[in-house]
């Protein structure tokens, strides 16, 4: 049930303007790139949230600052795509600096 309210508050988020993500990142210019293969963008921290993207292989999408732990530990960051806040696995992708 629980995730089923998370995946539907995700697909209502609407997008971040460029002054709201400066405030939501404080300024700091840090970034999630593909690291392996692909990796699938999600609307929520986990594989049952819905799948709206793939970052590959040297692909990068700007970090929002946030983190999470799905029922399995796996840890994935918030991050900017196509405007929206969206979540990506770690496991396939690292935090870099530009």
């Amino acid at each position: 049930m629980m995730n089923e309210n998370m995946n539907e508050l995700n697909e209502m988020i609407v997008p971040l303007s460029d002054e709201e993500l400066e405030e939501v990142t404080g300024g700091k210019h840090r970034y999630i790139e593909g690291d392996t293969g692909k990796s699938y963008v999600h609307t929520g921290p986990g594989l049952d949230y819905k799948r709206i993207g793939v970052l590959h292989k040297g692909d990068d999408a700007r970090f929002l600052g946030e983190t999470a732990i799905d029922e399995r530990g796996v840890l994935w960051y918030m991050i900017r795509w196509d405007g929206r806040k969206a979540w990506v696995s770690s496991r396939y992708t690292k935090k870099v600096k530009y």
